[in-house]
């Protein structure tokens, strides 16, 4: 009996390497070429069926696969923060390979930790269908996710609700968001995982449950895709979004800096629209340092073509306590005053912030912007031609609880996404990023503009489709009319409640009558 049960055990090492290969082929599943919600659910299906998840056994079995997939997945996935690292930090190049690697470690620790709880939660039985097993996992893996977007400041990048955007699951966006959508495409890859394998084998009774349910899933999800909860609210108003394609390298050489402070005052200059919208620290300085005679042309045309102009730049900090300090900050230009600011309030670890103790891993690097402050919460949307638009800067939106302040609270009508990622090259980075954006217009029903320095400058619709955008890593301007949306989203209403309602009603059914909860020991 012992040798059988070890025959019938997966093999090590192939083992661990098809889930590494596994793990390759799921971050491929959010972006280009492939970029398709069914590679990321095909992927985790059998990932799910290799290391028969649902199976007894002891639970150490899966640890190497489990890490190697993670690994695979992340490390090919974000891959990009070598180049930041390397080529525009200045670290020596195994050095930033190893720093990615130790990252995708830890970031592969909570699909790891989501299956292990799952296990333990539902308690493998011989013979059983799996459902148990299948439910706990969605609940566990839709969990470890939005602990992921949390601790240490959060890293949601890669979160499995993003490969699912252009999916039927996206329906499911304005009623429990990314997480939620996250602990469904789990469910769904691991109903497959449990149906496809049992129908192979002539199982059709073990089959029956999961292939239904995995039927079901897309279906609710295509029939909740035709639901609007949001309308049209407002006159449109016309944009330029400005994309100056400033190479990373020269970013911060002062003369560089001038020429681009000049092309994009040529950009607003010839621009027939009511806001302009220029990157991420377009302006290296503040707007108080900015030369006499760009100011004045800026401020000429703000009062001939009765525009503003929101830029991004860094400002002295507004918050006590902070003096000193600068904010990376949209500032809103109305006849070249400074009238309103944004200022960024999720800062990014080692580019705008040092965690502590890692002083010395920042040393190693050549960054010039150093610590920034944070911003206040609460800021106001701006306020321009009848629609208020809530600013958001960078990776600001991969946390999409955040932003949902700016439009319960402060009627945000429509998002706007100023970013510099040209930090990432011409990576994967700047499609995985589109895509987010896309994911935040679906939880919410606002429409996202997009002004970005190498890209993916785009305007989205409340519905998360791309209407225009420009290519990568050329400069130019995109002008786009905006419609604003008025109505709350359940999402926006509730907040990441709704996903972790979602994760405790699947842990419930999990638990078939009559069963306990494990004991503690």
């Amino acid at each position: 009996m012992t040798r059988r049960r070890l025959r019938t055990e997966p093999r090590g090492l192939r083992t661990t390497f098809a889930a590494a290969v596994l793990g390759v082929a799921h971050a491929a599943a959010f972006s280009p070429p492939l970029d398709a919600w069914w590679l990321q659910t095909a992927t985790l299906a059998m990932l799910f069926a290799l290391l028969r998840v649902a199976d007894p056994g002891p639970a150490r079995r899966l640890l190497a696969p489990l890490a190697a997939f993670g690994i695979g997945w992340f490390a090919s996935g974000v891959g990009w923060l070598h180049t930041s690292m390397h080529v525009y930090g200045g670290m020596p190049s195994l050095l930033a390979a190893a720093a990615v690697l130790l990252f995708s470690l830890y970031l592969s620790l909570f699909p790891l930790a989501a299956v292990l709880a799952a296990r333990r939660l539902a308690r493998p039985a011989a013979g059983s269908d799996g459902l148990p097993v299948a439910l706990a996992f969605a609940a566990c893996w839709g969990a470890s996710e939005l602990l992921r977007g949390w601790l240490f400041t959060g890293f949601p990048w890669l979160a499995i609700g993003y490969a699912h955007v252009d999916g039927p699951l996206s329906g499911f966006a304005p009623l429990v968001g990314a997480h939620g959508i996250a602990a469904l495409a789990a469910l769904l890859a691991a109903l497959l995982g449990l149906g496809l394998p049992a129908l192979l084998r002539g199982q059709r009774e073990r089959a029956r449950r999961p292939l239904a349910l995995a039927v079901l899933l897309p279906v609710a999800g295509a029939l909740l895709g035709a639901w609007e909860p949001t309308a049209p609210s407002g006159a449109p108003v016309s944009v330029r979004l400005a994309q100056g394609n400033v190479p990373q390298q020269l970013k911060f050489d002062r003369q560089r800096a001038l020429d681009a402070m000049n092309d994009y005052t040529a950009m607003i200059e010839s621009a027939d629209a009511q806001l302009v919208v220029l990157p991420e620290t377009a302006w290296t300085v503040p707007w108080s340092a900015t030369p006499p005679d760009l100011a004045q042309r800026i401020a000429a045309h703000a009062q001939r073509a009765g525009a503003a102009v929101a830029i991004g730049m860094p400002l002295h900090s507004a918050v006590p306590g902070q003096t000193g300090h600068y904010t990376n900050s949209v500032a809103l230009l109305r006849e070249g005053v400074l009238a309103q600011r944004y200022d960024k309030r999720h800062l990014v670890p080692f580019g705008e912030f040092i965690p502590s103790g890692f002083a010395w891993f920042v040393e190693m690097m050549h960054i010039p912007l150093g610590e920034f402050g944070r911003g206040a919460r609460g800021q106001a949307p701006f306020e321009i031609a009848g629609q208020r638009f809530a600013f958001n800067i960078c990776y600001e939106d991969l946390f999409g609880e955040e932003l949902l302040g700016a439009i319960r609270d402060g009627g945000a009508s429509v998002l706007v996404n100023v970013s510099n990622i040209a930090w990432f090259g011409q990576s994967r980075a700047l499609p995985q990023h589109l895509t987010i954006a896309r994911m935040r217009t679906l939880e919410t029903g606002r429409p996202m503009l997009r002004a970005t320095n190498t890209g993916v400058t785009a305007s989205i619709d409340h519905r998360g489709r791309v209407l225009a955008e420009l290519p990568h890593h050329r400069r130019d301007t995109l002008d786009v009319k905006v419609q604003g949306t008025a109505g709350l989203t359940p999402y926006v209403r509730a907040g990441n409640l709704l996903p972790a309602g979602l994760f405790l009603l699947l842990l419930i059914l999990s638990r078939p009558a009559g069963r306990a909860w494990p004991a503690r020991r």
